[in-house]
């Protein structure tokens, strides 16, 4: 038996009213909304805008460099594409059980049983639905986190492109200082301990490289000088 894409016989309005959940008051009111409440289900955000992407998950605090923000998006890309395909997975198996009811439905000889696995049918053609709606907004996402990548790329030499560790001391010791400045003389002792010991052991090894300059070379000539003073760094 080939089941269709979210096949659903009815509609959810239908189902909500054959359950007599509501009193008739009650879908009156809900009644007028089925256009609003479908045009809601098909707008409704499922995972992050692109600005929340931007803004939020590659913000310049957290990830100060081009190279931060290319391997960062590739993390994000990973575990997008790999809840798709476990999402893959339990589509198809959702799609076997509902073949297993109509089946089974077929044969049964109980009404009442008959009935229960027609209402686990419609349940089932609705969680299909819902994952389709999900895996589109994943594939909408994995585009945004290409796009995102491609542009980054552009301003990354080969080496920072070849391993993710070939750019993180340069940009976790610029992202220390950024939340450093932001801090300033507040955040709870352990907070201010956990920076500090990060923002040291940073700006210790950036100097063992002969790196720092590349560090602080967009920070602002009061903060090389504090950096550089603090470390004795000439």
């Amino acid at each position: 038996m080939e089941i269709q894409k979210a096949e659903l016989t009815t509609t959810p309005f239908d189902i909500i009213q054959q359950s007599d959940i509501l009193t008739k008051e009650d879908f009156d009111i809900l009644a007028p909304l089925t256009n609003e409440l479908k045009e809601t289900f098909i707008k409704a955000q499922v995972f992050r805008t692109r600005t929340e992407m931007e803004v939020s998950v590659l913000n310049n605090i957290k990830h100060p460099t081009h190279s931060s923000k290319y391997w960062q998006s590739i993390r994000e890309q990973n575990v997008m594409f790999g809840e798709l395909v476990m999402l893959s997975y339990e589509y198809r198996k959702n799609l076997i059980e509902i073949k297993i009811l109509q089946r089974d439905k077929v044969k049964e000889v109980d009404e009442l049983e008959e009935e229960l696995k027609q209402i686990e049918i419609e349940r089932k053609m609705f969680i299909s639905k819902n994952q389709e709606k999900t895996a589109k907004d994943r594939i909408r996402e994995l585009k945004a986190w290409s796009e995102i990548k491609e542009r980054e790329a552009e301003y990354m030499s080969i080496e920072e492109l070849s391993e993710v560790d070939n750019h993180q001391l340069i940009s976790y010791t610029k992202r220390w200082i950024n939340q450093s400045i932001i801090m300033g003389n507040n955040g709870s002792p352990a907070e201010r301990q956990n920076l500090l010991g990060q923002l040291n052991s940073g700006i210790t090894l950036c100097i063992q490289k002969g790196i720092l300059d590349k560090v602080l070379e967009d920070f602002s000539e009061e903060v090389k000088d504090k950096v550089n003073k603090e470390y004795n760094n000439k």
